[in-house]
């Protein structure tokens, strides 16, 4: 921190830059990466504002200003811009100013706006810093802000933070912690699963359900033994290594067409079930269950409970309910004597019992 300048400025508004590779902007379909010696250009800077408008918070932060004028409580946070002079490249405060911006534009088109908020466009309070000998102060900057600070971004934005400070500023794990902090142990999580996802973008057949909200499904299963031994995962490359367990579990986190076209959604598309993974994927019998293209995720589930518990009576009643509802509306169709016996008998034995609870508990 003792290499870096902070001044406290008004600058026009003019000659501030909202930042169009902003990371709050890096899960989005739409996301392309834009040349920094292009931010100045006016159709960038403003298909940044209007990507911003999206944000339902920035009317409330334009009345908010409206209504109150600029409290600078938090400043503009802003470096230099080294493509164009007197130019400065938003740092924190991106959607502040944003709202600043559409109020200009509002004010421009011939909407009355109140005196004090006039002013404001003349100057607007901003902390300039400058660091030149280090190149990842910047990132780490924002990193405290809006990894540990009040607004925090997701866990997407959080990993590609971590995965550009260790792969382009090859910062160390521990640099990585100590700077936007985190524990040594969420910064190598959070690069894992990064990279976990990043190889699922590179797969030619699943590249293209790789979305950033996979990612959360990638932080899950790096952290479970029987899931990254089942994939091989490989610390030295960061890859899980076994290719053909890997389309498996690809195919289970993304959408499938059925044989008439219709989408059938992933059997794990949340943390909570991919958690289930730890007690199927060493269960042979679960596993294959799993795998089966029509069953689900709770029959694999169910089979590798039943396994793990005792053979109390709750375990076997309960699997006789997960029996009878497997039970497919063909096989009623074809029940025999025998079979209906046999449910007549489950029924008569439930009864029987409920009776009895009902005549002790009188």
């Amino acid at each position: 921190m003792s290499q870096s300048k902070f001044e406290d400025r008004e600058l026009p508004i003019s000659s501030l830059l909202l930042d169009p590779n902003n990371y709050r902007f890096q899960d989005g379909e739409d996301f392309v990466f834009a040349d920094e010696r292009r931010f100045v250009e006016a159709s960038i800077q403003e298909r940044t504002l209007r990507r911003l408008k999206t944000d339902e918070g920035i009317i409330f932060l334009k009345n908010s200003i409206l209504t109150n004028g600029f409290i600078p409580i938090e400043k503009i946070v802003v470096r230099p811009y080294p493509y164009a002079d007197d130019h400065y490249l938003v740092l924190e405060g991106n959607r502040r100013l944003a709202a600043i911006k559409w109020i200009v534009s509002d004010h421009e088109a011939g909407v009355n706006i109140p005196q004090n908020v006039i002013n404001l466009l003349k100057g607007v309070p901003v902390v300039i810093v400058e660091n030149t000998q280090d190149p990842a102060f910047y990132e780490a900057l924002m990193g405290v802000r809006h990894v540990s600070g009040i607004k925090e971004w997701g866990g997407y934005q959080r990993a590609k933070l971590v995965v550009t400070l260790r792969d382009t500023y090859a910062l160390s794990t521990t640099e990585v912690a100590d700077r936007i902090g985190m524990t040594a142990h969420e910064v190598n999580r959070r690069y894992r699963a990064f990279k976990a996802l990043q190889n699922m973008e590179q797969d030619e057949n699943f590249g293209v359900h790789a979305t950033s909200d996979k990612y959360t499904l990638f932080h899950e299963a790096i952290t479970l033994p029987p899931v990254r031994e089942w994939l091989d995962w490989d610390e030295s490359t960061a890859h899980f290594k076994n290719n053909e367990q890997l389309d498996i579990f690809y195919s289970l986190i993304t959408p499938s067409e059925t044989e008439d076209g219709r989408t059938k959604p992933a059997k794990i598309n949340s943390r909570e079930a991919l958690r289930e993974l730890k007690d199927i994927i060493p269960n042979l019998e679960a596993r294959r269950i799993l795998f089966d293209p029509n069953s689900t995720l709770f029959d694999a589930a169910t089979t590798a409970k039943r396994d793990k518990l005792s053979r109390s009576w709750p375990t076997q009643v309960a699997e006789a309910i997960t029996a009878m509802e497997r039970i497919s509306f063909l096989d009623v169709q074809q029940f025999s004597k025998d079979d209906l016996a046999q449910v007549e008998k489950l029924r008569s034995t439930a009864n029987n019992l409920l009776e009895t609870y009902k005549k002790l508990s009188a």
